[in-house]
């Protein structure tokens, strides 16, 4: 499938990724480097004792790096004043971001819902907290902080738990052995800006299945591998290395050949996005930015040793426009219009999502009787999910929508539902979903994440339609493929605004033609989408 989009968090992850870290890694730069040799009985630093060596997800992050290195004073030139607002923000946490030394997340693991919102984060400091001026800043972080312990076992160590239980409140076992030992052991070299790793047995079983969509059949021999270790190395070059481990040896030359067409889509959506960055005004350095990405993506090395697949990548940074480029990318964002409107869409999106980790699926467009009769929308479903739980348990949802008694709660929509501009008082919204007919949403029927083949960053999840209708009302767009759908959707603030799957906002200058839109709105079609998305 040959989807175009100009989209930086999309099209440009592994450009990103190597300008950011925001990627998992192992030791090691160029393929023919060696891994930091630790010994194996070394203690590890304060924030890694805590870091279970079989968890689900784990990343470490050199702070004081991030914060001060080259890199970033290369984007504080940038962007001076938002630098300037995390140095005040931090002040709330009894600190500053300059001294912090470590971060270390995990996930224990992701089975069942709920387990994607349990972690655990240990930060190091290099100078006395205020414990309790952090303990307060950082409950308040969360909605429920009845579920977030923080513990100060020194006065520069400290441990967040988020839905965690207490035996996650004390350092692991010295000399415990599992998936992420290496990853662990990476990060307490000192060597790299960022480490990482994934535990896949602890992650969601559907990644191991084989009925797989089937845009993800050919990585299954890296998602049935036992870890996913990376780095992030910095110096004059940007280094990238990632190994997967396998069961066996004879697994690890599957690996090593997913991870080369991992390689290859990656190069050919990175290539498209700077073709599309190419016909906007101002892009030039953007472009110049994400060239050497390709570049770096296009000349990424692979290899198997013993039971792992390796890969890495290495992107010269030398006279990058860094800075330039990163004003663009933030003058395009800032210039987005309407962006109530694009927060509504996004806390919509955000919901989709929670909904979906709750329930293994993303809502149905409607709730309906037992004779699949729809009842109320799927904005009535969402509810609980956008901290609307009171508002929600007032349904009656064997009643439809206009019932004596669920007529009155029309009076109590979220602000989320309402479009920026509507009159006070107005209890219609036009956040609608398309629905049937290969959509994203189908009336009695939720789909997974996993049922979006064409995939979720491309699919439409829900727009901004030109006609309002009661929001507890299970009223959306039916999509015809037959028609043009573009007249169901209207502008805001002269440009078009939609959710996608993966819950990221689009904005356009205006709506593409009905075979693109189309193509966007279906979820497993497979179309090629133009070049005016």
């Amino acid at each position: 499938m040959n989807r175009s989009s100009w989209s930086y968090p999309v099209s440009g992850w592994v450009v990103a990724a190597l300008l950011s870290g925001a990627v998992l890694a192992q030791p090691g730069g160029p393929v023919a480097a060696q891994p930091t040799p630790v010994r194996a009985d070394a203690p590890l630093p304060a924030e890694l004792r805590y870091v279970p060596a079989d968890a689900a997800l784990f990343l470490h992050a050199d702070a004081h790096a991030l914060w001060t290195g080259e890199l970033a004073k290369s984007f504080r030139t940038a962007n001076k004043d938002l630098f300037d607002r995390a140095e005040n923000a931090g002040k709330a946490f009894g600190g500053s971001p300059k001294d912090l030394k470590a971060v270390a997340l995990f996930v224990p693991k992701i089975k069942g819902p709920g387990d994607d919102e349990r972690l655990g984060i240990v930060l190091t400091f290099d100078k006395p907290l205020d414990k309790d001026k952090f303990t307060t800043a950082v409950k308040g972080l969360f909605p429920d902080d009845a579920k977030v312990k923080v513990l100060t076992p020194s006065d520069t160590l400290a441990v967040v738990l988020v839905g965690l239980g207490v035996e996650y409140a004390k350092p692991q076992p010295a000399g415990a052995d599992g998936p992420l030992t290496a990853a662990i052991r990476a990060a307490s070299s000192g060597k790299h800006m960022l480490v990482a790793g994934a535990t896949l047995a602890n992650l969601s079983d559907e990644l191991q299945k084989d009925d797989l969509p089937a845009q993800l059949r050919p990585l299954q021999p890296i998602l049935k591998a036992e870890a996913i270790t990376a780095t992030v190395t910095l110096g004059a070059t940007l280094d990238l290395a990632v190994r997967v481990r396998t069961k066996r040896e004879a697994l690890a030359g599957d690996a090593e050949k997913a991870l080369a067409l991992l390689v290859r889509l990656i190069a050919d959506e990175c290539d498209r996005t700077i073709s599309n960055a190419e016909k906007e005004a101002g892009m030039k350095d953007v472009v110049t930015v994400f060239k050497a990405g390709l570049a770096a993506t296009k000349g990424a090395k692979l290899s198997v040793d013993g039971t792992e697949a390796r890969l890495s990548a290495s992107l010269p940074l030398g006279d990058l426009p860094l800075a330039p480029a990163y004003r663009a990318v933030g003058t395009r964002v800032t210039a987005a219009p309407s962006p109530k409107s694009a927060n509504n869409l996004k806390q919509i999106g955000l919901a989709m999502h929670a909904y979906h980790d709750a329930n293994n699926s993303f809502p149905a467009a409607a709730i309906c009787d037992k004779k699949g009769k729809p009842l109320l929308s799927w904005r009535v479903a969402v509810l609980p999910y956008l901290e609307q739980a009171d508002v929600y348990e007032q349904f009656k949802l064997d009643e439809p929508w206009d019932s004596e008694h669920n007529k009155k709660l029309l009076a109590n929509m979220p602000s989320t539902y309402a479009l920026p501009g509507s009159k006070p008082g107005s209890t219609e919204t036009h956040y609608r979903a398309f629905v049937g007919n290969g959509a994203a949403f189908d009336w009695a029927k939720g789909h997974k994440i996993l049922d979006i083949s064409d995939g979720a960053s491309n699919t439409l999840m829900v727009a901004t339609a030109a006609h309002g209708v009661p929001w507890t009302k299970p009223d959306e767009l039916e999509f015809d493929p037959q028609k043009d759908m573009s007249a169901l959707i209207t502008l805001v603030g002269g440009r078009a605004q939609m959710v996608m799957c993966d819950g990221s906002i689009r904005t356009l200058k205006k709506l593409p033609s009905k075979e693109t839109l189309n193509a966007l709105i279906t979820k497993d079609g497979n179309e090629i989408i133009g070049n005016d998305f």
